[in-house]
């Protein structure tokens, strides 16, 4: 090798260690970047070559082939996984506590406090029926609860307000996320396609994955031009290469307190795909919104149905200071019925109640199956099938309903098979329920006597005593009362603290994996001050070696300019 070739390779030498030394210095500065993934420089031999003379084939020095980045595609999916999982579990404890301040059940306003007074109050009028301040005292607590009652239906219905304006705004998250993924990928394809690896960039890119996993269920995927698809649960993509496929958000036309997500395929179709958000924030969010907060305003309604079913039979059997009878103590029974929005029909229900003091306060799916023309009919809140009704002809009232308190009919026109209706008496009752405004203008009208006795308080002894009676089902397959107002209503409270154990437990085990599958990222991907350090050191002596061997090469050289002086 001439002294021109052992300068070169010097030269080789010094670029090549600065390279390092760069990277060195960008893992450092970045040690406490949690989303950056430790560099490497790839050194080789260069080429050697063949010189007349020698004994063999003599290298050039070295070059830096490749600068790479420590990382572990498979940690990666383990933690895009449990990244989702995470995400559903904290919603959901976060909504779940909320939940439990709704009710207020450690302070003297929860519910349970508030039923005790009311018939306290009842009790007090049996003893003097005549008395003004009991009758006053009464429609006081009265008013009290029912108040409590519309409070915590209408502060979870703001829950589930808050939930959908939630929800809209993730979907433009997501697609925010998902077209800086597809510009990036873009980036990323045209700096590897000259074989530089674009390392930041996919640490970018790797982050907003992340960020998007946090929100639904995904999966990422690398083609061999480098850009990656990013599809959500059931393999609809998000992102391939750089085309995105955005979600969009439409409030129901049967629910204005909800919306339904939609993907729109790359030929502008839209698919509903709400029910495929199961995991992830919006999982959690989707799953409070549509079962589990409607599922505790259910049984809220039914308490209060029931108290308003109840007490309104009893009290209009007695008489009041007046004499009069047959005054119902509460109102606020309104049925709802409604289409189920899957129907592809365009057949409508129809219900009202005929017999109150019987009235079944349950919630009922009807089925339609054109076969026979025949409806099935399922007491949602029991989750059992009771009753048949074939050869249904259109603007009936239904059997099963007319011995259950209610008129139910439907209007056939446009019905399609499988279609399916609901029907609920008890709808928004704890939000409507009231005391009569007869009652709160004359108290004298308080039924407190089973006769016209003024000294009577025997009815309002009855009323008070249907505190403890089993009127409502704790066990939601049996028919019969299992639980009184106040039992059945523990049972929510119950099951609400329940669920929100389980949540607290859930995200607690997902955090101690985070923790674990963090660590083992650390170890692949961190940067290590202490290796930093060595490695600095390292790259320095080369550097200086590498100088070194320049001044010497100078040194020969101008030896040799001697000579030829």
């Amino acid at each position: 090798m001439s002294i021109y070739g052992a300068m070169n390779t010097a030269k080789m030498a010094l670029v090549t260690q600065q390279t390092a030394l760069q990277i060195t210095g960008q893992n450092m500065a970045n040690v406490n970047n949690p989303n950056f993934t430790r560099q490497e420089v790839l050194l080789e031999a260069a080429f050697p070559i063949k010189q007349a003379g020698s004994p063999g084939m003599i290298g050039t020095g070295v070059r830096a082939t490749a600068i790479i980045r420590r990382f572990d595609s498979f940690l990666e999916g383990q933690r895009l996984a449990n990244n989702s999982t995470t995400g559903y579990w904290d919603a959901r404890q976060d909504l779940l506590s909320r939940m439990e301040v709704t009710f207020n059940e450690t302070s003297e306003f929860g519910l349970n406090n508030l039923f005790d007074n009311f018939f306290l109050g009842w009790q007090e009028l049996s003893f003097n029926p005549q008395g003004l301040t009991e009758r006053t005292n009464l429609v006081g607590q009265a008013q009290t609860m029912t108040q409590m009652f519309a409070k915590v239906n209408q502060d979870i219905k703001n829950l589930r307000i808050d939930l959908d304006t939630k929800i809209t705004s993730s979907v433009t998250e997501i697609n925010e996320l998902s077209a800086q993924i597809a510009k990036l990928n873009e980036a990323i394809h045209e700096a590897e396609t000259f074989n530089v690896n674009a390392n930041d960039l996919r640490d970018k890119r790797d982050k907003l994955i992340r960020d998007l996993s946090e929100y639904v269920d995904v999966t990422s995927v690398e083609g061999s031009n480098k850009q990656v698809m990013v599809a959500i649960k059931g393999g609809r993509p998000l992102v391939i290469d750089q085309t995105v496929f955005n979600l969009s958000t439409t409030i129901r036309p049967d629910d204005a307190l909800s919306s339904d997500i939609y993907w729109t395929d790359a030929g502008g179709s839209k698919t509903k795909i709400t029910n495929e958000m199961t995991n992830g924030q919006i999982g959690a969010w989707v799953e409070m919104r549509d079962t589990q907060f409607p599922d505790v305003i259910d049984k809220l309604d039914l308490v209060a149905a029931t108290m308003i079913r109840d007490i309104n039979k009893q009290h209009s059997a007695g008489y009041g200071l007046d004499g009069s009878s047959g005054t119902d103590f509460f109102t606020g029974l309104s049925p709802e019925s409604y289409a189920d929005r899957d129907n592809t029909g365009t057949a409508t229900v129809s219900a009202s109640i005929v017999a109150p003091d019987n009235v079944n306060l349950h919630k009922f799916r009807i089925s339609y199956a054109s076969s026979g023309s025949t409806l099935t009919i399922r007491d949602l809140t029991r989750g059992v099938d009771v009753a048949t009704e074939a050869g249904y002809s259109s603007g009936a009232n239904i059997s099963y309903f007319q011995d259950n308190g209610m008129n139910v009919a439907i209007d056939t026109t446009g019905i399609s098979n499988g279609d399916k209706f609901v029907v609920h008496a008890a709808n928004d009752a704890s939000l409507n329920m009231a005391v009569n405004s007869s009652i709160v203008s004359d108290t004298d009208l308080i039924a407190a006597g089973e006769t016209t006795n003024q000294g009577d308080g025997s009815n309002a002894l009855t009323i008070a005593q249907l505190q403890d009676t089993n009127t409502l089902n704790k066990d939601t397959a049996s028919s019969t009362g299992t639980a009184t107002f106040s039992e059945f209503y523990n049972s929510i409270v119950g099951s609400i603290g329940v669920s929100s154990r389980e949540a607290n437990a859930n995200y607690n085990q997902q955090e101690a994996i985070n923790f674990e599958l963090d660590n083992r990222r650390e170890q692949v991907s961190g940067v290590s001050l202490d290796e930093e350090m060595i490695n600095l050191i390292k790259f320095q002596r080369a550097y200086q070696a590498s100088s070194r061997m320049i001044g010497v090469i100078d040194e020969l050289l101008q030896t040799l300019v001697a000579l030829g002086r």
